[in-house]
């Protein structure tokens, strides 16, 4: 019996990858961060229309990261939510914003990944955000949602447009 290597494996496996590159500087393995992806719904946006609310999307963002913070504790990998969401927000930006050519009520929504480029060159421009000097990798939900709403006063079409601010 042969099988198929569908282009969903294929978006799937090169997100995956991406996300790993992204968060695992001296965090943990491809594989780890493989293993918890795999345990949450992403694969399924790339294949199913979902159409959430902005809250809607928080609500799924806060379950998927309970997922894979809890999967890597399990494997003695202590993960911040932080980590979780940068994960997540790299997945869901090479399977459905780079895709999509940025387009799609999912692309208007997505978290922009948050590191310390986004947010030291963000603060520059509009230093009544108070983002300066937050560490992404010790954020807690509180405070990673904190950053998203302070973020979601700039009133971008599509909130991947906040990555204009992403440069070395």
């Amino acid at each position: 019996m042969k099988m198929t290597y569908s282009f969903t494996d294929h978006l799937h496996t090169y997100a995956v990858w991406t996300a790993a590159r992204a968060s695992q500087r001296a965090f943990t393995t491809t594989a780890n961060i493989k293993g918890a992806i795999d345990k949450t719904e992403l694969k399924k946006l790339i294949t199913e229309e979902r159409d959430f609310t902005s809250v809607q999307f928080d609500e799924f963002h806060k379950q998927t990261a309970k997922i894979i913070i809890d999967y890597l504790n399990e494997k003695e990998i202590i993960t911040t939510y932080g980590r979780a969401a940068k994960i997540i927000a790299i997945y869901l930006k090479t399977a459905i914003v780079i895709r999509n050519s940025g387009q799609g009520s999912l692309a208007k929504i997505l978290h922009p990944p948050i590191d310390r480029i986004l947010l030291t060159n963000l603060n520059k421009k509009n230093k009544s955000l108070e983002l300066k000097e937050i560490k992404w990798t010790q954020l807690t939900e509180t405070d990673y949602f904190e950053i998203i709403e302070k973020l979601r006063t700039l009133k971008k079409d599509y909130f991947w447009e906040l990555e204009e601010y992403w440069t070395v």
